[in-house]
């Protein structure tokens, strides 16, 4: 028996279903565990926690402390060298502050490097500014966006990174909304980095309590 009312949800799935056939088609996609597999890092009495649903780094409760996980063993591009930042990547990742703190700044970035900081090398990915998020990107240069997000304490929002050097651009979604766009070729990387990492840092400005940073859901498209 059909319902009346299935016909457009059957035409919905099958449009999904064949848009998500022609991504698969031409790239190459990663989902990437949370609850093993990083390398920790810390300094001070900064945390740092595998889970299945997420990653966790605390800033501990010491000025200056710091924590990161990072991640080498992946490889996006067709000769399995490295990250090919000359084709098109799709990233989407979740994330969640647990409480405000203006001395806390967190970090999700693919790059070139596993250290905690801002990019100084091919790369891309967001900044938090206590709530405050940014898009960052660097090429033989680097930029960061005006504000896309004032996010709000224990809530999770998704975050999706499209770079496109073909165009060029890379654009930071929030929820599904595009809200910045990087236009500049020098700000956006365009070769393939061996040593690439994907990295979830948060430093400890001058506050005490241990401010905890959480990042899950991990999605990577390549293409081909």
């Amino acid at each position: 028996m059909v319902l009346r009312g299935d016909g457009p949800i059957l035409r919905k799935t099958i449009i999904e279903t064949e848009a998500l056939k022609r991504i698969m088609l031409k790239g190459i996609p990663l989902y990437i565990p949370t609850n093993s597999g990083w390398t920790a890092a810390v300094t001070g009495s900064g945390t740092t926690s595998q889970l299945v649903p997420y990653n966790e780094v605390g800033s501990g409760t010491t000025t200056g402390s710091t924590s990161r996980l990072y991640l080498t063993d992946f490889m996006l591009g067709a000769t399995n060298t490295g990250t090919d930042f000359s084709k098109r990547i799709l990233w989407g990742f979740s994330i969640r502050r647990n409480t405000s703190d203006a001395s806390i700044i967190a970090r999700v970035q693919m790059k070139a490097a596993t250290t905690e900081g801002a990019l100084a090398g091919a790369g891309f990915g967001i900044r938090m500014a206590n709530l405050t998020l940014t898009g960052e990107s660097y090429g033989t240069a680097g930029a960061f966006t005006a504000t896309i997000q004032a996010m709000t304490a224990d809530s999770i929002y998704y975050v999706m990174v499209d770079h496109e050097p073909a165009v060029p651009r890379i654009r930071f979604y929030v929820n599904g909304a595009l809200q910045a766009t990087v236009t500049v070729a020098g700000n956006q990387p365009t070769a393939v980095v061996v040593s690439c990492a994907l990295l979830h840092s948060i430093l400890n400005g001058a506050g005490t309590a241990n401010g905890l940073f959480e990042v899950g859901n991990i999605f990577v498209l390549q293409e081909h």
